[in-house]
């Protein structure tokens, strides 16, 4: 107590807010940044978990849920390693993680969530967990996030950029969001397709995780290799928010989740256009 008030008289507060973020930053994230640095944080000999998805996946609720199955069942040492980079640091989280893949260990790890692929080496080593939605509404999804309602970084730099980017797309519609950035998700979801068909995966929906959360469940279980007991589904029912209904609001981070958004939002040229870009991935995911 002391030490604190001497301190407050001594340095000056914009170094004791400086000090002060650094000691959060590395009592929150001590794993990640092990990791990073290629150092070893678990002596469990099971099989890492790899958590794949997508922004507006409910990643979000996934990364408690899959908290509160690793706590239970799993007990391999969870990290986030996107979170970090994304906090703390103003350079693209998923090109560091390509030049980091030494943060990837095939035993004792749980890396949740991964919103985009990452070329692990000797990925068949690990168990991997994949949940996609369709890419049209993933798309029209992150229009309204980015531009509104995802929260800013800690990182000063960084949330400069993004407040301008934010503005960009504030500009935009989302029509002319959607077209300039199908590219991109194409080329991330093609990465996923291709994912599946390596490795022989069952992957989860996030469309029967809002429409068959019981069939999600069992597939979630047989994905993790664990039986997850009434008890648990419901936890992780009520987890997910019950049978409440969302009222659509782009100024929240759960806006609508209603799967087939794409169709009310977008016009029927851009839907043609999403159906024509996307045709061979949807076939695969089994989207119509």
């Amino acid at each position: 107590m002391y030490l604190r008030q001497a301190l407050k008289t001594i340095v000056p507060e914009p170094i004791l807010k400086k000090i002060r973020a650094n000691y959060n930053k590395h009592k929150k994230y001590s794993n990640e940044i092990q990791l990073l640095k290629g150092k070893r944080i678990s002596q469990s000999c099971e099989k890492s978990v790899v958590f794949f998805t997508t922004r507006k996946c409910a990643s979000t609720y996934m990364d408690k849920c899959i908290e509160y199955l690793n706590e239970k069942y799993l007990k391999l040492t969870q990290v986030n390693l996107e979170s970090y980079i994304w906090q703390y640091s103003n350079q693209d989280m998923y090109q560091v993680l390509e030049e980091k893949l030494m943060a990837f260990q095939s035993q004792g790890v749980l890396y949740a969530p991964l919103r985009n692929y990452i070329p692990i080496k000797d990925i068949e080593n690990y168990r991997i967990l994949l949940m996609l939605r369709d890419p049209r509404d993933v798309i029209v999804s992150n229009y309204y996030s980015l531009g509104f309602s995802h929260s800013l970084p800690l990182d000063e730099e960084r949330r400069k950029e993004f407040l301008e980017f934010r503005g960009r797309i504030q500009k935009q519609t989302v029509d002319e969001y959607v077209i300039e950035r199908a590219d991109r998700f194409y080329r991330m979801y093609d990465e996923y397709c291709n994912l599946i068909k390596a490795q022989n995966l069952q992957w989860l929906r996030y469309e029967d995780f809002m429409q068959d959360f019981d069939l999600w469940v069992k597939q979630l279980g047989e994905c993790l290799q664990i039986s997850i007991n009434e008890q648990d589904k419901s936890t992780l029912f009520e987890m997910k928010g019950g049978g409440q209904q969302v009222e659509e609001n782009k100024l929240k981070h759960i806006r609508k989740a209603t799967p087939g958004d794409h169709k009310e939002k977008l016009s029927k040229e851009t839907q043609d256009f999403l159906n024509m870009k996307f045709k061979d991935l949807l076939l695969i995911l089994k989207y119509e």
